[in-house]
């Protein structure tokens, strides 16, 4: 299978091969998708906050997303492959299962343009989101960050633009909880998250509810100026009635061409850049099939 597998890795023939069922019959390949940007909201449900602040924080984005200027920078996204977003939320531990699954948008109001779907549909899924973390929970961020890693490096989406992929961590804490390995503090795991980030070329950008919870995300969360990606920000609410203007100018800043990125067209199909990044998600998902396998 690998010696079969390696020449279609190669140039831009990789990004023709993904209509081949590269698994036989029972395991198809599924194509990867060239979009603008890659967005993952990554969602802090834990004991701290209570079940009305939820309320307030999911209606937040609600708005955000139904802002006239937040639209106008989706709609910049379209010309060159739309915009990708997902939900995942966390407290003591990340839920295993997306709040809102990837979607591609498109268009603001109309699914099926060029085969994605609309923003309208997307609020919509916001509109409906339950709350996955119980009341008592812990804060583990640097939980949410390294679920939402491992999203955007498995999805069946890619952009080959710098800067192109983000994590949007909200908080109201400064971690009390932390998965990682050995004798460390919250604050040196999340550092250790973010670093995976930037291995990733992901660009991770905070929203503190809350002095406290801004300062930890600055110090220890959002990426740090480097030579690959450009530096992530944090956006502070004083408390969760002023999180909808916060995720309002966030959302305004991180979403779409930024200053001096110009808005290219449609992204190549065939080009080796496109076959480089589709080729990287493709070795995950092959290791994958074939540890299953094992």
């Amino acid at each position: 299978m690998r010696s079969t597998l390696k020449p279609l890795l190669r140039g831009g023939a990789a990004a023709a091969a993904v209509t081949i069922g590269l698994f036989g019959t029972s395991q198809p390949a599924h194509a990867v998708t060239n979009v603008f940007q890659e967005l993952f909201l990554s969602l802090d449900v834990s004991g701290s906050i209570d079940n009305n602040e939820f309320t307030l924080y999911r209606d937040g984005y609600v708005s955000a997303f139904q802002d006239a200027a937040v639209k106008t920078k989706i709609a910049e996204t379209f010309a060159g492959g739309g915009l990708a977003i997902a939900v995942g939320q966390w407290s003591t531990i990340a839920s295993p299962t997306l709040a809102i699954d990837w979607k591609h948008i498109t268009d603001l109001t109309t699914d099926g343009i060029n085969g994605g779907t609309s923003l309208n549909s997307f609020v919509t899924a916001l509109q409906n989101m339950n709350r996955q973390g119980g009341i008592g929970n812990r804060t583990c961020i640097d939980c949410g960050m390294l679920a939402a890693i491992n999203a955007i490096n498995t999805n069946l989406f890619n952009t080959t633009r710098v800067n192109g992929k983000v994590i949007d961590i909200s908080t109201d804490g400064v971690g009390n909880e932390e998965e990682c390995p050995g004798n460390v503090t919250e604050a040196q795991c999340a550092q250790t998250r973010r670093a995976q980030a930037v291995a990733s070329g992901i660009i991770i950008n905070g929203l503190g509810v809350g002095a406290g919870a801004s300062g930890f995300l600055t110090a220890n969360v959002a990426t740090p100026a480097n030579g690959a990606t450009k530096a992530g920000f944090v956006e502070t609410a004083a408390d969760f009635d002023a999180f909808e203007t916060a995720i309002t100018n966030k959302l305004i800043r991180e979403v779409g061409p930024g200053p001096g990125d110009s808005v290219p067209g449609p992204l190549p199909v065939l080009g080796a850049a496109a076959a480089f990044g589709f080729s990287r998600k493709l070795r995950r998902r092959i290791n994958t099939a074939n540890l299953h396998q094992a």
